[in-house]
């Protein structure tokens, strides 16, 4: 912790506002702190470095009193780096021991203004880490001038480089690198292999499918969810019925990689399979995203199961079967499940709840919406305002009454129109 408070002071010192990109004394301050500090601490940085919002609230509201104003540090190691000393430490750190030091620095300088010539000469290095770091770089930075670089470097004799060689140019989404890495999939290297499966799927071309289809049946469990990403993303003619058939595959994460595929192609020869995982799945994930594809499909035949959903065991579960049955077309009558859903104790599926039962417009729940309108929770109270409007009927005018008296104006103003749509009819 003490490193870390010595890296927030530095940077506030050196540096206030409006500075593009960070300067050699900044970045060395940086790096020589994530050397120091916990590997899990540094990882969790690397991660987020680049992703800060550009300045802050007038004033630094949310921030502690004694807090030091290091936010012009963080704009600028969010902005490109231009000082031709900072990029030399950058390049020079690429071959660090320390990985994570090796990842920050690879990453600062895929987003500096650092010359193409010097990251294709950086690939060509002779050190593995070097190289490793390079291409990490140039895909972080989507340097397309390095693509052909990238290419050759998929058959580097260093497997670590393949890879992530593979996964920038999936990173850059440039169709021209297809041929190479239509190629690296046949590496002798599982990393590559999988990072170029990977790498395919990122150019949502059904062309590629049929290459791609053969690792579903991969030994790797890691390979075959892979496969299942990437063909979801392509969208090819027997994509389908293939993720259907890995719906049984014996790996949670496998299972799970296909049920989101088979959602984000809205796949409906899945509708059966995926009502199956809803209700009997072992794995609480695979059943979360399995309502949400049974939502995402739209089907009025998956109310039972998912109204069945909204007793699992997993309240997560009943949230996302709550979210899924407001998107169902056609239904007109709403399940007990549901309108029991719309008491409970948990606010974000009651929320989900009631706005499903608002959705649907069964005028027998007229009286429950109307309860729902005295409800603590303002997104509740909308809900059941709206979907009583949308029912047009006398039944619901002294609970949308009550509700022009509400403490929220939108919510009033809900009311005020519902029952104008109501009192028209």
């Amino acid at each position: 912790m003490h490193i870390l408070h010595s890296l927030a002071l530095s940077l506030a010192v050196m540096g206030g506002p409006g500075r593009a990109g960070a300067d050699s004394a900044r970045v060395a301050t940086l790096l020589n702190a994530l050397a120091r500090t916990d590997p899990v601490i540094c990882d969790l940085i690397g991660d987020q470095l680049g992703n800060f919002w550009w300045g802050s609230q007038p004033g630094r509201l949310g921030r502690f009193e004694d807090a030091p104003n290091v936010q012009g540090a963080k704009d600028s190691l969010a902005g490109t780096i231009t000082d031709p000393r900072a990029l030399s430490l950058l390049v020079a750190t690429l071959g660090a021991d320390n990985q994570c030091v090796r990842r920050v620095a690879a990453k600062l300088l895929g987003q500096s203004a650092v010359a193409a010539s010097v990251l294709n000469s950086l690939l060509g290095n002779a050190s593995p880490r070097i190289r490793e770091s390079a291409a990490y770089a140039a895909g972080v930075g989507e340097r397309r001038e390095a693509r052909a670089a990238l290419e050759r470097r998929l058959a580097d004799t260093a497997t670590g480089v393949g890879a992530m060689a593979a996964w920038a140019l999936g990173e850059m989404e440039d169709p021209a690198s297809a041929p190479a890495l239509l190629s690296a999939v046949h590496s002798t290297s599982p990393r590559v292999r999988l990072a170029a499966v990977w790498a395919l799927g990122k150019f949502e071309d059904a062309s590629y499918a049929k290459d791609v289809l053969p690792f579903l049946r991969d030994g790797d469990p890691a390979m075959r969810a892979t496969a299942a990403e990437a063909l979801g993303e392509m969208k090819g003619p027997r994509v389908g019925a293939a993720l259907v058939g890995l719906l049984t595959d014996r790996n949670d994460a496998v299972r799970l990689a296909a049920v989101s595929a088979l959602s984000d192609m809205e796949e409906r020869s899945a509708v059966g399979p995926l009502e199956g995982l809803l209700i009997n799945d072992s794995d609480p994930e695979v059943r979360r995203e399995s309502a949400s594809a049974l939502g995402n499909l739209s089907l009025a035949r998956s109310l039972e199961p998912l109204a069945r959903a909204l007793g699992d065991p997993d309240v997560e579960v009943q949230r996302e079967a709550a979210d899924a049955i407001e998107s169902l077309d056609d239904v007109t009558k709403a399940p007990a499940a549901l309108v029991r859903a719309t008491t409970s104790t948990d606010l974000e599926l009651r929320r989900n709840a009631t706005k499903a039962l608002a959705h649907i417009g069964d005028v027998a729940t007229v009286q429950v919406l109307a309860e729902r309108v005295g409800d603590d929770d303002k997104e509740v109270r909308l809900a059941a305002v709206e979907g009583l409007g949308e029912m047009n009927v006398p039944a619901a005018i002294p609970a949308l009454t009550r509700a022009l008296n509400d403490r929220d104006p939108e919510v009033r103003r809900a009311a005020a129109e519902a029952l104008g749509k109501t009192q028209d009819n």
